[in-house]
């Protein structure tokens, strides 16, 4: 019986123990529910415990030289939160006029009663978040923690921000669309996985407005991202793209691209996209051209023409048989035209330089005619039917039209050969080109030199042949010959007069509303691709202007221009592409624009010119005729509009600011083209635009 009387004051008690728990268990859920409702809710708000993330730095990415072409700058999204217990009302009443005043001097983006107002207001009803500013950079936020009031710290102020990173380009436009942004576009897209890092993580808990370590021994610490070196020449660029700026300018041009690239490694040190902002008036880089638009390259693709010819046949190209009769081939129901040639007859060395459109389809057709098969097979082992797979995304599909394609057709042959019914994009054709320059090595274009992690480590990017040959070396040494005729004899021979190095290249020009019926006015897209220097390239270029409707529309006389700008300043830089001049022997032609008389007659005399001063000071034009400078006063223009034309910038503001004009100034050179008519009347305070070239 004892031992039964045991056992049932065990289960009494475990009974008793079980019942009183439970009491407790309701009690407190009705403590919760009912009494401290609002009190455990703000517990919960402010000992919230999560996993949170640290965002790595993100890696800087520069240019060739260790120029700064993209960084992350850090910038605080900054508030109050003023339920914190710790604030006391006295000291914000104390210290509110004085910080209103503070923020109104730091932010500025309301007036000093405004904060004064805010701030009052969410005190009192008790805002957990009264938003300041949404960017403030480091110094600023430095700054506004010395603020009165915000000084006492943040617990005491309620102080509450969020750390955020934001990306910076420090030359603007300057190569921003190859920069590009974080994902997908540019260099930031393609080479994300180096720049971005890894984010840290821990476990904290929120206590009031501060986030605080759980376990330590929880910590994932970020890896801050690699560096990034680009193979982009800043010095380059920036040529490319103001000179392609001021053609675009000069042309009325609707937009252009212009690329540089090293021949041997395929290494691009500049690539210009410029498109003119109808609003604003201003150049943008609103969309990479060279690398996302395949277009019909017009005579640019007569390389690949003569290339497949003369791997079908090494002809001789001086022989004159060749037949172009007035110009005008028909081609079953359409007509080849060429633009100017009376000579009946050409070698395949004047169709080439001369850009003849009969000339190069009665070529192909001679040799191709029977098995365009065969043709568009040669253009493909060119390599010019493969995308180039660049690192950068938005690289367009290449298209040359295949025999067996539905929309092939009798003309299509005719008009393939010499640029029409295919689609390139520039980068495309620039590889092609810098293929004959590199002896028929086809090099893939790259962007990057090599990336730098946290520990310093470096990953080099090496040069990536695609094709160690893209046909035989006798068509290589030909080619080579030809792209030079065309600057030395041929449509490319005015814009590189007077170079001090050789420079090989093509002229293409492309009608780009030839399908279109009833057209009133054509539209063309005008370009030029090459190498230079020509006897040892060391850098090949391509230059595409769309849609020029001023100043010429050929690639004689909008692209290549740019490419001799650009060509010029990468000789000068380069030193190891200068040889010195010898000129002892050489003679000397000496020529005169447009200037003052006492600086021609100064000029003239140290270089032993005959002149005949006449101590004066008004603007002549000059020429140099038997070793004598003959000049001529230009007309005073009086109350008329001066003719500026081939003076210095310097003369011409002198001459029209004098005369009460508003100069707007494009280009660089002297003077070639002024917005109001010489000779019109003038208005003073009117603006006149005067392009230098």
């Amino acid at each position: 019986m004892e031992a039964k009387s045991n056992i049932l004051k065990r289960v009494y008690l475990f009974f008793f123990l079980l019942v009183a728990f439970s009491l407790l268990i309701i009690g407190a859920t009705i403590n919760i529910q009912f009494l401290k409702t609002d009190k455990v809710i703000e517990n919960v708000k402010t000992t919230t415990v999560k996993k949170r993330t640290f965002p790595a730095k993100r890696g800087d990415l520069y240019a060739k030289d260790g120029s700064l072409l993209a960084t992350s700058l850090t910038y605080y999204k900054v508030g109050l939160d003023l339920t914190s217990p710790a604030i006391k009302e006295d000291t914000l009443n104390k210290y509110v006029h004085s910080l209103s005043d503070s923020l109104e001097s730091l932010i500025g983006k309301k007036t000093s009663d405004e904060y004064y107002r805010e701030i009052l207001s969410a005190y009192k009803s008790s805002e957990r978040w009264l938003l300041l500013s949404r960017g403030l950079n480091y110094p600023e936020f430095q700054k506004l923690k010395t603020f009165p009031f915000i000084n006492q710290g943040r617990l005491k102020s309620g102080l509450a921000y969020i750390k955020y990173t934001k990306r910076k380009k420090p030359f603007g436009v300057l190569a921003s669309r190859t920069i590009g942004s974080r994902a997908p576009f540019g260099l930031e897209g393609a080479y994300d996985t180096y720049l971005k890092g890894v984010d840290g993580e821990q476990f904290q808990r929120r206590k009031s407005n501060v986030w605080v370590p759980v376990n330590n021994a929880k910590i994932k610490e970020s890896v801050d991202g690699a560096d990034v070196y680009s193979t982009i020449d800043i010095n380059i660029q920036e040529v490319a793209e103001n000179a392609l700026k001021d053609q675009l300018f000069f042309n009325k041009a609707d937009y252009g691209c212009a690329v540089v690239m090293e021949v041997e490694t395929g290494k691009v040190r500049a690539i210009a996209n410029l498109l003119i902002d109808t609003a604003t008036g201003e150049f943008t880089e609103a969309r990479n051209f060279a690398v996302a638009d395949a277009e019909e390259p017009g005579s640019t693709i007569k390389l690949a023409s003569f290339m497949a010819v003369l791997e079908k046949h090494q002809l001789d190209l001086e022989e004159r048989n060749i037949a172009i009769g007035n110009g005008k081939y028909k081609v079953y129901d359409r007509v080849v035209k060429d633009s100017h040639f009376t000579r009946a007859k050409l070698s395949a060395r004047e169709v080439f330089e001369k850009s003849s459109n009969v000339g190069t389809v009665k070529l192909v057709e001679k040799y191709y005619k029977n098995d365009p098969e065969e043709y568009i097979e040669r253009l493909y082992s060119f390599g010019l039917l493969d995308k180039l797979n660049l690192d950068i995304i938005g690289e367009a599909e290449p298209m040359i039209k295949s025999p067996s394609d539905n929309d092939w057709y009798g003309t299509t042959l005719a008009w393939t050969s010499h640029g029409y019914e295919s689609k390139l994009t520039p980068l495309q054709i620039l590889a092609f080109y810098n293929s004959v320059a590199n002896n028929g090595k086809l090099i893939k274009p790259i962007f990057i030199e090599r990336i730098v992690d946290e520990s310093k480590k470096e990953t080099l990017f090496q040069p990536q042949i695609i094709k160690s040959s893209i046909c035989s070396q006798e068509s290589i040494i030909k080619l080579q010959d030809l792209l030079e005729g065309v600057v030395k004899n041929g449509t490319a021979k005015r814009p590189f007069r007077g170079s001090f190095y050789k420079v090989a290249g093509k002229t293409g020009t492309a009608v780009t509303n030839y399908s279109t019926s009833g057209i009133t006015k054509k539209k063309y897209r005008s370009s030029f691709a090459g190498y230079f220097p020509a006897d040892n390239p060391r850098y090949s270029c391509i230059v595409v202007i769309t849609n020029p409707r001023e100043n010429g529309i050929y690639g004689s006389s909008t692209a290549a221009p740019v490419f001799r700008k650009i060509s010029d300043r990468v000789y000068a830089l380069d030193k190891e592409l200068r040889t010195e001049l010898t000129i002892e022997n050489s003679p000397v032609n000496i020529k005169s624009k447009n200037g003052r008389e006492n600086e021609m007659v100064t000029i003239s005399e140290k270089l032993n010119i005959v002149s005949n001063p006449a101590e004066s000071n008004t603007y002549v034009s000059a020429k140099i005729k038997k070793n004598e400078l003959q000049m001529k006063a230009l007309k005073n223009s009086g109350d008329n509009v001066p003719n500026v034309r081939g003076l210095t910038v310097k003369d011409a503001l002198y001459l029209l600011e004098e005369r009460g004009l508003k100069v707007k100034i494009s280009g660089k050179g002297r003077v070639v083209k002024q917005s109001l008519r010489p000779g019109s009347k003038l208005i003073k305070g009117k603006q006149i635009e005067i392009i230098l070239g």
